[in-house]
């Protein structure tokens, strides 16, 4: 027995030792060769090549503040727990170069320091959340800062973490921002480390949005490119220059911007012009065309309850036939709408404001889920209209607003009145289903210069014709008001793209543009990372309310039961053993 008991005695010790060299091995083996497992069914946690590549060519430590930490409800300790384990997948790839914290803003109990924090967070650029929280008492309000600053060198960079989604509900709006966060960090990170800033310009001089008027998305934009205002006026080199290439006196022609912006013009466009910018496109310069084909504007029904909306010659037409689209001059309306303040009635002296949906103002949703568009929320459209594409070989077309399914499309001239709002809508003429506002054109353009150029025009060197352009893309939008803020006209203050001063609600189009100048402007890939989708695992609500005391009982009683049943059996295992 004694001899037995040193057998099994020496080979407990072999195996420990086996076990104790086969963990150093492993340790000693991992030092040299780095892999992460993912083993969720959707990759969750797998970044993309693109930013791991970010992450592995930091330079400089980025240092995250989350204000995602403190006492709130458990869908959002969620979206803190998905922040966490996404920075640590960056940080495992960034040789060290990643550090975080997560603060609790609200943590203090002294509220002129709360205030502070919150005011300060603010004009750092980050927005907070109004949650409800139920408790003994009913049901209580609490502030959420649901964003982190990323900071690089000097430099700070706020990030918006939830993001908001008119008519969506909380799970899906929350599980749409963990689909983000990859994107969100990663966005950052480029945004801090790039060194070859890209330049975007505004084009002025045909009626285009003004200064004020594009102030916001200007302000958006200059975190992370170079902003310009241009006015071509007819200047062949207001848009590309020539460059010597070698001592052979040979020139070649280079692009001064990444992305040009036409917004909203609403004068003709000279054939000088249209070629500059054509020329522009064929050398690989990206456009955002923001284009109203139909004058209508709610400043003509101020004065009188009744406008046209009458169609515009801006001799942009073929221009854009031949990239590929075609821009109908007619307006759509839609019940899916903001809705505006009118004059309902008096009490006492003062008038009395009601809000009406307004038709002319559609809201704007997603035609799919390209990266452009993914998880967006909805836009503010003002008197927008229909785009058709057009078949061309090689252009690849791909939708990206629409209306909604209760629209109703109107050819201009058409009249417009206040006095539609007053009755309730015949919805059986609402029934023309989603209308297309934007498209993204891909592929080699041809220009629309093709066979109009004389022979003397064509072969002049300082031009350096183009009949087809390289591989590039542009983005064309019916609405021009989709860019645009709003100006308060007495003291020149102007207002956040995409905040409604009546219903004082923030809409997408401010994070829409951004995301259409950073496709344009960006060919690294990481737009496409912005695409990632993941399941929204949720617990049947019916089904935990009525076996709730059920499945309490099981987990409760389960457990111990199994571990009893264990030492039962492992008791009668010994007690057979040791009594042979």
């Amino acid at each position: 027995m004694v001899e037995k008991n040193a057998v099994n005695r020496k080979k407990d010790i072999t195996f420990l030792v086996i076990g104790i060299a086969i963990i150093i091995l492993a340790n000693y083996i991992g030092s040299f060769a780095f892999e992460r497992f993912d083993l969720t069914s959707e990759k969750r946690y797998t970044l993309s090549d693109t930013s791991k590549e970010l992450a592995q060519n930091l330079d400089d430590v980025i240092y995250v503040k989350v204000y995602l930490e403190g006492k709130f409800p458990a869908k959002y300790k969620r979206l803190r727990d998905e922040t966490k384990e996404m920075l640590d997948e960056f940080r495992a790839y960034s040789n060290g170069n990643l550090e975080y914290e997560f603060i609790n803003p609200s943590e203090s109990s002294d509220k002129k320091i709360r205030d502070e924090i919150y005011k300060q967070l603010y004009k750092q650029g980050l927005r907070p959340t109004d949650i409800s929280e139920k408790s003994s008492d009913g049901f209580s309000n609490k502030i959420i800062w649901p964003g982190a600053v990323f900071s690089y060198k000097g430099k700070e960079l706020p990030a918006q973490l939830l993001k908001s989604q008119i008519g969506a509900q909380p799970e899906s709006m929350l599980n749409s921002s963990i689909e983000s966060l990859e994107y969100e960090i990663a966005n950052s990170i480029n945004n801090l480390t790039i060194l070859d800033i890209p330049k975007v310009a505004f084009i002025e001089g045909h009626g285009e949005l003004s200064k004020l008027e594009t102030a916001s998305l200007a302000e958006s934009l200059a975190e992370f490119y170079v902003v310009d205002r241009i006015e071509l006026n007819e200047n062949l080199n207001s848009l590309t220059e020539r460059v010597m290439v070698d001592s052979t006196k040979a020139y070649s022609v280079k692009i001064k911007y990444n992305a040009i912006i036409i917004a909203k013009p609403n004068n003709k466009f000279s054939e000088k012009d249209k070629f500059i910018i054509d020329q522009y496109i064929m050398y690989g310069g990206r456009v955002v065309w923001l284009v109203d084909p139909v004058f209508a504007s709610m400043d003509s029904l101020q004065t009188a309850n009744i406008t046209m909306a009458i169609p515009l010659d801006l001799n942009l037409d073929d221009q854009l036939f031949t990239y590929g689209v075609r821009i109908n001059t007619n307006i759509v309306q839609d019940i899916q709408c903001a809705p505006i303040p009118m004059t309902s009635g008096v009490v006492g002296n003062q008038p009395k404001l009601e809000m009406f949906p307004w038709f002319f103002f559609p809201l704007l949703t997603p035609a799919n889920n390209h990266p452009i568009v993914n998880n967006l929320n909805a836009l503010k459209g003002e008197f927008v209209s229909t785009i058709d594409t057009i078949a061309k070989k090689g252009i690849r077309k791909t939708e990206l607003l629409k209306t909604s399914q209760y629209s109703k499309v109107s050819n201009a001239p058409t009249r417009i009145g206040l006095d539609m709002v007053r009755f309730e809508p015949d919805q059986t003429q609402f029934n023309q289903g989603h209308q297309v506002i934007a498209v993204l054109l891909e592929g080699q353009f041809e220009s629309v210069f093709k066979n109009r150029m004389t022979p003397q025009i064509k072969d002049a060197n300082e031009i350096n014709f183009k009949e087809k352009g390289v591989e590039n893309k542009m983005i064309v939008i019916a609405d021009g008001d989709v860019a645009k803020n709003h100006v308060k006209k007495r003291t020149g203050e102007y207002l956040a793209l995409g905040f409604d001063r009546f219903t004082r609600q923030e809409f997408g189009n401010r994070d829409f543009m951004l995301n259409v100048v950073g496709y344009l402007c960006n060919d690294s890939g990481l737009m496409s990372v912005r695409s990632k989708k993941l399941k929204i695992r949720l617990l049947d609500k019916k089904i935990l309310k009525n076996d709730k005391f059920d499945w309490q009982l099981i987990n409760t009683i389960l457990p111990i039961g199994l571990i009893l049943i264990f030492g039962i059996a492992h008791y009668f295992d010994r007690k057979k053993k040791f009594t042979k």
